[in-house]
């Protein structure tokens, strides 16, 4: 009855890959040589020997054909993509938990929204606190 987690907490740590903040860092030009030599490096416990390494997706493959497959699929355009977007820092960590320094400038972001909601009436009831709308 109480082994479920002890079970399922290996496969966590088993199938872990990098972050994306970590992936991040290795993609820039002073680390990116250095990633790539020493994820390709001779090793018989990897599939392929470990020559066929995907850096975005952190994954090795048994040949050239099967990565070049990777990198027409999915899972490696959803890595692409999140990799576009800005890495989390640290800062905006502590923007969230509301911890501001005095030289911070909060970050602006834009929201789409569209004309019509502005046309129509919606009624709003006002409460000690807070409004509420529905």
């Amino acid at each position: 009855m109480g082994r479920k987690g002890v079970r399922n907490a290996r496969y966590k740590v088993k199938n872990r890959t990098r972050d994306i903040d970590q992936i991040s860092s290795d993609l820039k030009v002073e680390n990116f040589a250095k990633r790539v030599n020493e994820a390709t490096e001779l090793d018989e416990d990897k599939p392929g020997l470990g020559q066929f390494f995907c850096i975005f997706c952190d994954k090795y493959f048994i040949d050239q054909i099967t990565l070049d497959l990777h990198k027409k699929q999915k899972p490696h355009k959803r890595r692409l993509k999140s990799l576009d977007e800005p890495v989390h820092t640290q800062e905006d960590a502590d923007y969230a938990a509301g911890i501001l320094r005095s030289d911070y400038k909060i970050p602006s972001k834009k929201l789409c929204i569209s004309s019509d909601l502005y046309q129509t009436s919606i009624p709003s009831i006002t409460t000690a606190s807070y409004t509420y709308v529905e």
